[in-house]
């Protein structure tokens, strides 16, 4: 891409080792439409020093959150919204990098003149072009941050919709569709599809297995299409969900 856009992703210890997320993550953009070259503009943001060590051995790119706060959890907490993520977030925008979290290549789903776009909720696909108007609106998201220290534990995807200082700026927000930017838990349609999240599995176990059903039914779907055969395939097709709940 010529444009500086930055594509992240944070994991834990328990995301980063042998078979785990980022492995899956990975794995996806190598064997995507068009998503091999942004393997380049990925950086991965390790909450510890465990998944930063294991991101180093996969990954060039990969950067350590100090000062992080412990928790019990095997999951990431939400989307950017914990202090340590928003001041992240505030320097990249700073940088004047656009941010993007996501089989094919999301970007062509952009639109240009639109600020922030949106697919899934609890730390789903974002992608932030930076300019004054979304500066103002990480900058909102710090002060927030420090009169309701609880709103850490929200997504920062649902934000938008409870915040009328977007309105007030006059930021340009659009959701996209979950016919491109879907779940494991619901039938997909692989001609159509372009990012999956799972954001229906709480159960990291189940994430691995049900996305892993995922890749190798995107593999299928490719040799089909290679063989001109893909109208063969049919949501109906689609194996997952297995373990995760819809």
């Amino acid at each position: 891409m010529a444009d500086r856009t930055v594509i992240l992703m944070v994991v834990n210890g328990d995301w980063a080792k042998p078979s785990s997320i980022l492995d899956l993550f990975l794995e996806s953009f190598r064997i995507g439409e068009g998503t091999k070259r942004l393997l380049n503009h990925l950086l991965i943001i390790a909450e510890d020093s465990q998944a930063f060590q294991y991101c180093n051995s996969k990954h060039p790119h990969c950067f350590l959150l100090k000062n992080f706060p412990k928790i019990q959890s095997r999951t990431p907490r939400n989307l950017m919204l914990s202090p340590s993520r928003v001041i992240l977030l505030t320097q990249i925008v700073e940088l004047g990098y656009h941010v993007a979290f996501t089989l094919r290549n999301p970007f062509s789903k952009l639109v240009p003149d639109i600020e922030l776009s949106i697919a899934l909720e609890m730390g789903g696909f974002f992608h932030l072009k930076t300019n004054e108007r979304t500066y103002q609106f990480i900058k909102n998201l710090n002060l927030k941050r420090v009169l309701y220290p609880d709103s850490e534990h929200q997504s920062l995807c649902k934000v938008p919709g409870n915040d009328g200082f977007i309105d007030l700026i006059g930021m340009e927000v659009s959701y996209f569709s979950e016919v491109n930017f879907g779940r494991p838990c619901l039938p997909c349609d692989l001609n159509q599809i372009y990012t999956i999240q799972a954001n229906c599995c709480e159960d990291i176990d189940s994430k691995i297995h049900d996305l892993k059903l995922v890749l190798d039914d995107w593999r299928k779907f490719k040799e089909l299409s290679a063989n001109n055969a893909s109208s063969k395939w049919s949501p109906l097709s689609w194996r997952a969900p297995q373990k995760c709940i819809a």
